[in-house]
């Protein structure tokens, strides 16, 4: 009977816990004010941010150029984006259509930036 008593107070306990729990899926803070990086918008913007920046850019795919890596562009320039196979989400997309790419930055110290592209939206 102790061992029952002791292990459903363990439970309750653990679970209480667990209520509180924010782990990654919680909004995360940050600074924001003077000197605050703000993600890019533009292609121009996004070939002089820094590493990893996220960026949201709209424009169009112009042209291929290997089996996951394309030519983009928009009003300030063109940029080269590697896409993931399932930013795509089963969209087909034209260099009419006018998209909406999530991604980061690439730095290369040998090369022009580049966007990992992990979403696309028509």
């Amino acid at each position: 009977m102790k061992k029952v008593l002791v292990l459903t107070t363990l439970l309750s306990l653990s679970a209480a816990s667990m209520a509180n729990f924010e782990g990654s899926a919680a909004q995360q803070g940050g600074f924001s004010g003077e000197g605050a990086k703000t993600a890019p918008t533009s292609v121009a913007q996004a070939l002089e941010a820094w590493d990893d920046a996220p960026v949201k850019l709209t424009g169009y795919i112009t042209k291929q150029i290997d089996h996951d890596e394309f030519y983009f562009k928009d009003a300030s320039g063109e940029i080269k984006i590697e896409v993931e196979d399932y930013a795509w989400n089963g969209q087909n997309v034209t260099p009419k259509d006018k998209i909406t790419i999530e991604g980061k930055v690439d730095k290369n110290d040998w090369s022009k930036s580049t966007i990992d592209v992990y979403s696309i939206k028509k």
